[in-house]
């Protein structure tokens, strides 16, 4: 039998076979489809150099015709199996470079055993699982999801030639693979013979309103607390799960209530209360009702405590920088335990006001953090509560982390996810600890965004919620009488925009990807223009109709992305922090928008290039006016200051100070004859456009529609018709119960 050279290269800890086209990591096989190895093997065949877009695109796909999204998802798939370890660098408007020191190896096929055929019988963990028909199943680094393949039948073996003694030897340990992995498929039908982790959670709806924001669930699992809204305002109740009575232990008011907390002895409820443009206050009530006591001020994500109820953490935002504070119950003994900047490795509270949770050793205070530079990056850290030096808890990886539990037998933490950057919708996880396989507890396409889990561990609380929303088309002289554009439900909610002749592009919901649509008001199917490549929102239309520019992560950050009129030819422009609010300048040759923390304004050519500081103030959500002189702004002058709509001249300076910023605001929108300016609000529960007059006086209604709030508006060129995206936001309270595990 003919031997045959097998080479390989090495890198950190993996390895890649170039004959099987296998990638490994310490010895098991990392689970890769065949076009991000041939994309893996080209940029090491070529690393040190620049590979250009246009040239990968044409040795991975010679003979067809692709857009370049399919190629930036196959380096994000890469990245996420190689850890999000920097081995590619991504060089701005060329294409990307492999950087990390590889050696080189070769080896002797027949040295090998190697099991070529394998059963159909696939054992799996995880439904949403995708594995290469041809690997050996391991478990992938990207994401810790393990899948079986038992491979009793029709194994082949192929033994060197040589001693007897070798061969025997060979033979041996080919038998022991063999009788491992039988041994590894019996322990797992023994398990699924047991009852598969969560197989049977139930979900039953706790209220039916569509009201309810947040909700925490007392230790015993005797009560429920949960803030509603309604009317433009917010309220806390109680609930006994025996009786069904109920309790208003906080009267509605205009702020936003969250981070609801049982005390562990269930005797006090804790929540967050920030109202518009102020501080959060950290305040307790007694479960059974009482006046409400205000603890601390400055205080941005619900309370954790520590295992004996004397001490709480909190997550604290400065410019700049996010810190997790530690304090007495009683709210005395702040301390400050760790700090994180914009710019760290890693950075703590990367999506706003979500909580750390305290272990029930009490030794570590867990946290959702952004890691390696990437937003769309996110892990589970420990800070350690002695000294704040901190590890990664859990081997997972996610686009973004919503609010984590630890389980009360310290054994992994409960953590609501966005599991692919297409996908908006948070579901609820089980993460084991120290380690283990990540499990799913829900799977559907609705969104959870609270958690509260009792202290047996079987039942949790959580806010389920769906938005949704069609387009409706009004006459700018008869607004009170609009029609119906789309009938999806889903259309609208992250922006439109019309283009010169007439059309409209708008955001669409679809198989739980966000992507861009256009459509043709006079008639015709609307089009699709983005496909299989992040998620993509905010769309604006270039006056002279070329191209549209969009918010889009799917290079793993939020980044300004081009395409033309007809969806081909994707380019990026933007390459900075959290890119967002594109707006053009009246000659269609460049896009000014907010970017980094705090945000700031800045510009970037229509072809892309360096992106220019215009504005170092903390604004946001710019928007040129139509003579394209000045732009208009939301602008905050310090922290503690009531934001303020604002104008300033597109060349800087000190800005115009309109009126504070609204309530329930909508993004800006300048009228037609740029003679005011139009937002979108919700008072006392009504969807409505209103327009702020430049000279600062009162703002007036223009349109008296349905109590549903409106999520995008926008007026044709020729300001004859006016779109917009309104709809419902639905929220209730679900109980999930049987968690054995």
């Amino acid at each position: 039998m003919s031997k045959e050279n097998r080479q390989f290269f090495e890198f950190g800890p993996y390895r890649i076979d170039t004959v099987n086209r296998q990638l490994m990591r310490d010895g098991e096989v990392v689970p890769l489809k065949a076009k991000a190895v041939d994309t893996l093997l080209l940029l090491i065949e070529n690393r040190g150099d620049v590979l250009e877009k246009d040239d990968l695109m044409k040795s991975l796909w010679p003979d067809s015709f692709v857009e370049e999204a399919n190629l930036t998802q196959n380096i994000y798939t890469l990245r996420k199996a190689l850890g999000n370890a920097d081995y590619i660098k991504t060089v701005p408007r060329r294409g990307y470079r492999f950087v990390a020191e590889v050696k080189e190896s070769a080896d002797s096929v027949s040295d090998l055993i190697i099991i070529k055929e394998k059963t159909s019988t696939r054992l799996s963990y995880e439904e949403d699982f995708e594995q290469d028909p041809h690997e050996l199943g391991a478990h992938g680094s990207n994401t810790d999801q393990r899948v079986i393949d038992l491979t009793a039948q029709r194994i082949a073996l192929q033994i060197p030639q040589g001693s007897s003694s070798r061969s025997q030897h060979r033979l041996w340990v080919a038998l022991a693979l063999c009788g491992a992995l039988v041994a590894i498929g019996a322990a797992i039908l023994w398990l699924r013979n047991s009852g598969i982790p969560f197989e049977s959670v139930k979900l039953t709806k706790f209220t039916t309103t569509g009201k309810a924001v947040k909700a925490a669930i007392s230790a015993d699992g005797n009560y429920v607390g949960y803030a509603v809204s309604d009317q433009g305002q917010q309220s806390v109740w109680l609930r006994q799960l025996v009786t069904g009575k109920e309790l208003q232990i906080v009267s509605p008011q205009v702020t936003d209530i969250y981070g609801l907390t049982f005390s562990h002895d269930g005797n006090y409820i804790f929540y967050v209360s920030q109202a518009q443009n102020h501080l959060g206050m950290l305040y307790q009530v007694p479960s059974l009702g009482g006046t409400p006591d205000k603890l601390l001020e400055d205080v941005d994500s619900p309370v954790t405590f520590s295992p004996d109820n004397k001490q709480m953490a909190f997550i604290r935002f400065s410019p700049g920088t996010a810190s997790i504070v530690i304090a007495n119950i009683d709210g005395s003994g702040e301390r400050t335990l760790v700090t994180t900047h914009a710019k760290d490795a890693v950075r703590i509270g990367p999506n706003g006001v979500l909580p750390p949770s305290w272990s029930p050793d009490g030794n570590v205070i867990a946290c959702p953090v952004s890691i390696n530079s990437n937003q769309w990056d996110q892990a589970i850290y420990g800070f350690q509560t002695r000294d704040g030096t901190s590890h990664q808890l859990t081997a997972n990886h996610w686009p973004a982390i919503g609010r984590i539990e630890w389980s009360p037998d310290g054994r992994g933490i409960l953590a609501t996810v966005i599991e692919t950057e297409t996908n908006a919708e948070q579901q609820i996880w089980f993460v084991p600890y120290p380690k283990g396989v990540a499990r799913r507890i829900t799977n559907d396409l609705t969104d959870y965004r609270d958690l509260s889990v009792t202290a047996d561990a079987r039942t949790l609380i959580t806010i389920q919620s769906e938005k949704k929303a069609n387009i409706w088309l009004a006459q700018t002289g008869d607004l009170d009488h609009p029609t119906q554009l789309t009938a999806t439900s889903y259309d609208g909610l992250n922006g439109l925009s019309w283009t010169p002749d007439g059309k409209l592009v708008y955001t669409s919901q679809i198989a739980g990807e966000q992507n861009l649509w256009i459509t043709d008001l006079k008639g015709g199917a609307p089009k699709q223009l983005t496909a299989h490549a992040g998620f993509n929102e905010q769309p604006t239309v270039s006056p002279d109709g070329r191209y549209i520019v969009f918010l889009s992560n799917r290079d793993d950050q939020e980044h300004l992305w081009r395409i033309d009129i007809d969806g081909k030819h994707p380019l990026e422009l933007t390459h900075g922090t959290s890119d967002r609010q594109p707006t053009f300048t009246p000659d269609s040759q460049a896009v000014i928008f907010r970017s980094s923390s705090p945000p700031k304004l800045f510009r970037v050519g229509i072809d892309g290039g360096e992106s220019a500081l215009l504005l170092d103030k903390t604004i946001f959500d710019p928007n040129i006016s139509p003579d394209g002189k000045v732009f208009a702004c939301g602008y905050r002058q310090a922290p503690d200051i009531k934001s303020k709509i604002a104008i300033f001249a597109i060349g800087g300076g000190e800005p115009k100070l309109i009126s504070d910023l609204p309530a329930y605001y909508g993004r800006l929108q300048w009228t037609p004859d740029g003679g005011g300016l139009a937002y979108a609000a919700r008072q006392q529960g009504v969807g409505n456009i209103w327009v702020q007059p430049l000279d600062g006086g009162a703002p007036k209604q223009l349109t008296h529609w349905s109590p549903n709030p409106i999520f995008s508006f926008g007026w044709s060129p020729d300001g004859k018709w006016l779109a917009y995206a309104s709809g419902t936001l639905t929220s209730d309270v679900v109980l999930i119960s049987n968690l054995a595990r």
